[in-house]
């Protein structure tokens, strides 16, 4: 009886295998046991709050299906769900929409431009060929997409695991990992206004191809926003964020990245193209060197473009890439002017236009390199903190004109005063600073005089790790800490019976 069961059971779902259906679009409110109930629905109740979907599944531009109960919805392979009327989710746990095998995705879940008002919250999407939003404001708010594929056997799914095209969707609090290609993306060539709001992006591009882990292309009427997210990588090619604007679409592609923190990527930020404004503030860009060519990777910020890709960059922090700042024309041997984005004029009115970003630590090859100008315009990069109060230094860690006389001027001055690892108070009777901080091969100590110095550097258990009396040169030592184990350390400095200290990360 229980192999005749099972045998009941297989042919009931390979019957709906293929099965397409449609709902009647009758202004009905579904819900999904009701959905799973209808005649001809491929929609199988499969045990308490778990449904199998055996087939394509389109809910009609007049029809509503509302899933306000935790629940399971399992994919067949290459599966469709298109949504022409409204998606309304909101469980008190989680809804999850999932493969009925994790091995074989489902095609795709898709939002047309009469779903407009189709909410998405506490809803996980797994192991399909991503979620594709055309011409809608959808919102997906405190959601879970992972494990999207690009690829189905030889059907083609989507490049991104959330594809935007046209509209104004809105990207809540959701959790954006381990997928193919990026993150999130939109079109090259129909202007779309994403905001992107405390997410967490974590290495997208499990391919390793070409792709960043947000993508955005044309803008549209409002700023495109990505702001308070994490965006942290592990893969050699993938990058952090790119806005590229490359198909000479009208208007003006509008973006405000800010106050996220965008880490061990291919490359931080990159800009592209041309007719882009761009607010880029209070980031931390750092580390964002896992791909060792340094020909094509490693740049905290990277500019490329023309005259009308302006904007002002300010009140960042970029260290430990392989490059700080690079910025280019769109091409090399093309006599139009490159980009004209600022980063900090002391004369302009804006507020935004402050300086205020901290370059430092930024190299490769044994040379620092925070700032790269590598095309023949002059750019403004002003009131900024370069780690170090020495004009010679800072010029030394800048490749322009004063390098090759064909490049455009930087103009850093005035600088900032750095406050890169100052510490103040009675901890710091000496007014020492030392930079940069984390560190991985030297920590350079600024002292006021250049009398002998005892400086020593504490574990995290207060064991001492170096202590050293050394003599400053023009006010500066090197401390090395390269053979120091990674962590936490407590820096500790006496010059003529003043004492300072601060707290150092070593090998981050």
């Amino acid at each position: 009886m229980k192999k005749l069961i099972l045998f009941s059971l297989l042919t009931l779902f390979g019957t709906h295998a293929q099965a397409q259906y449609q709902t009647p679009g009758t202004g009905v409110r579904w819900t999904l046991a009701q959905l799973a109930a209808a005649p001809t629905s491929n929609v199988v109740l499969t045990g308490p709050n778990a449904y199998a979907v055996n087939g394509n599944l389109r809910l009609s531009p007049t029809d509503t299906l509302s899933i306000t109960t935790n629940a399971t919805l399992r994919l067949t392979s290459l599966a469709q769900v298109s949504i022409d009327g409204i998606l309304l989710v909101n469980p008190q746990d989680s809804v999850k929409i999932t493969a009925q095998v994790s091995s074989a995705p489902f095609h795709s879940f898709a939002f047309s431009a009469t779903s407009q008002g189709s909410q998405l919250r506490k809803t996980i999407v797994e192991y399909g060929g991503g979620i594709r939003v055309l011409d809608n404001d959808l919102l997906l708010d405190s959601c879970v997409v992972r494990y999207q594929v690009a690829r189905i056997g030889s059907t083609n799914t989507n490049s991104g695991a959330i594809s935007l095209s046209g509209g104004a969707p809105r990207i809540l609090n959701c959790q954006i990992y381990d997928n193919a290609r990026s993150g999130i993306q939109s079109s090259a060539n129909r202007g779309t206004s994403p905001l992107i709001q405390n997410c967490l992006l974590r290495n997208n591009g499990t391919e390793n191809g070409n792709y960043p882990q947000v993508n955005l292309g044309a803008g549209g009427a409002t700023p495109a926003v990505i702001e308070r997210c994490r965006i942290t990588g592990r893969h050699n090619m993938a990058g952090g964020i790119a806005v590229a604007n490359l198909v000479g679409s009208r208007g003006t592609s509008q973006v405000h990245i800010r106050r996220n923190r965008i880490a061990n990527n291919r490359y931080g930020i990159t800009l592209l193209g041309t007719n882009i404004a761009a607010v880029v503030t209070r980031n931390i860009i750092e580390n964002n060197n896992t791909n060792p060519n340094v020909l094509t990777s490693g740049s905290g910020i990277n500019v490329q473009g023309g005259a009308t890709l302006t904007g002002v960059a300010s009140r960042n922090v970029l260290r430990g890439n392989l490059w700080g700042v690079t910025v280019l024309r769109a091409s090399l041997t093309s006599p139009a002017p490159g980009p004209t984005i600022s980063f900090g004029d002391v004369s302009s009115s804006d507020s935004l236009n402050v300086g205020l970003n901290q370059l430092y630590n930024n190299g490769n090859g044994g040379q620092v390199y925070d700032f790269y100008v590598e095309m023949p315009d002059n750019l403004l990069a002003q009131n900024n903190d370069w780690g170090t109060n020495s004009l010679a230094t800072i010029e030394s860690h800048i490749v322009h004109q004063v390098d090759r006389p064909a490049l455009g001027l930087l103009n850093f001055q005035p600088i900032r005063q750095t406050t890169v690892l100052n510490t103040r108070g009675a901890a710091n009777q000496l007014g020492l600073s030392a930079y940069p901080n984390p560190v991985r091969q030297l920590l350079t100590l600024r002292l006021p005089t250049s009398t002998p110095a005892v400086v020593r550097l504490r574990d995290a258990l207060g064991r001492i790790a170096y202590t050293a009396e050394r003599v400053p040169t023009a006010g500066e030592l090197a401390v090395p800490v390269a053979g120091l184990a990674p962590g936490l350390y407590l820096l500790e400095v006496r010059q003529q019976g003043q004492t300072a200290t601060a707290k150092v990360a070593v090998g981050e």
